[in-house]
């Protein structure tokens, strides 16, 4: 019986091994290329559903726009019962969901008024102290925000030098969008930033000194809106208009305590709002964009956006 030659053995184990070894280098680059087919899929997907959910939200603030312009065409008082108040619950669109709501901004009390051309606004910060008080806050942190507000915004003068529109808004100053960027230039210690954060929901930044709407301020901003005004007094006046908005300011000062009637100027309260937040979101797939735009409303004409930002 004849026996293979060792050497001829072990070229046929080697040659066995190379061929699992080239197999299973194969398999394993065809594993991979298959894993970054999936990957750039998947990349592909991704990228098409955040198109079409930042495509939708979009949609959606040009619908509150639309919203917000018939409104005007049919009446000249907002209120808190009116059909744009209302928000929109996520609903089925094509192969995602969209929802929203406008906020109404001007029943707030804008911190713009905190500075004027760069200095420290007496009136505004008054009416901060006031809130803070309401929110058993210290009122000296009313003077930390005032000049963080002026130091910022001598920053943006700065940036103007190369920048003409640096920091501005429909040609206005508005060195900062919210209390949290504010509270975070002031000098406040991480807690008493955060304790802060409480009066946000009644403070906005708007690019101009406005009167306030009396048929959506709360009575926190009433009371800090109205030198001599108690915090029990503006709670009975949210209370009134409860059963009925106010459908002037002269009817607003007319329900005033009386010793205030003839002191509280009526340029101070509105009941028609220029100012609103639309806020939308959409899901598609993975998916999940959250947008706000802040919208600027005048007669006879389409709200323009102001500024629009990812949430």
């Amino acid at each position: 019986m004849n026996k293979v030659p060792r050497r001829r053995r072990r070229q046929s184990g080697m040659a066995l091994i190379t061929a699992i070894l080239v197999a299973a280098l194969v398999a394993s680059l065809a594993f991979a290329l298959s894993a970054r087919e999936r990957l750039w899929l998947t990349q592909i997907g991704n990228r098409g559903d955040l198109s079409e959910a930042q495509s939708t939200v979009l949609s959606a603030i040009d619908l509150a726009r639309l919203s917000l312009r018939d409104d005007m065409r049919n009446n000249h008082v907002d209120h808190l019962l009116e059909a744009w108040t209302v928000p929109v619950p996520p609903i089925n669109v094509e192969e995602g969901r969209v929802g929203g709501r406008i906020v109404e901004l001007q029943g707030r009390l804008n911190l713009y008024t905190l500075q004027s051309d760069g200095k420290v606004n007496a009136t505004g910060m008054i009416a901060l102290q006031r809130l803070l008080s309401a929110r058993n806050l210290p009122t000296g942190w009313a003077g930390k925000l005032a000049e963080a507000m002026a130091e910022q915004a001598m920053l943006w003068q700065k940036a103007r030098q190369t920048d003409p529109a640096a920091g501005r808004i429909n040609g206005k100053l508005l060195p900062v969008l919210s209390l949290s960027e504010l509270a975070g230039l002031s000098g406040l210690t991480g807690a008493d930033a955060e304790r802060l954060m409480v009066i946000e929901p009644w403070t906005v930044f708007l690019p101009e000194s406005l009167p306030v709407n009396v048929n959506f301020a709360s009575p926190e901003v009433l009371m800090a809106v109205t030198p001599g005004l108690s915090l029990k007094d503006a709670e009975s006046l949210v209370s009134r208009r409860a059963r009925t908005h106010f459908s002037s300011t002269r009817e607003f000062v007319n329900v005033l305590p009386e010793k205030l009637r003839a002191t509280a100027p009526v340029s101070l309260y509105t009941v028609e709002s220029q100012y609103f937040l639309s806020e939308a979101e959409a899901w598609y797939g993975r998916v999940h964009v959250r947008m706000q735009a802040l919208l600027y409303r005048q007669r006879g004409r389409m709200p323009e956006i102001v500024w629009v930002r990812r949430d």
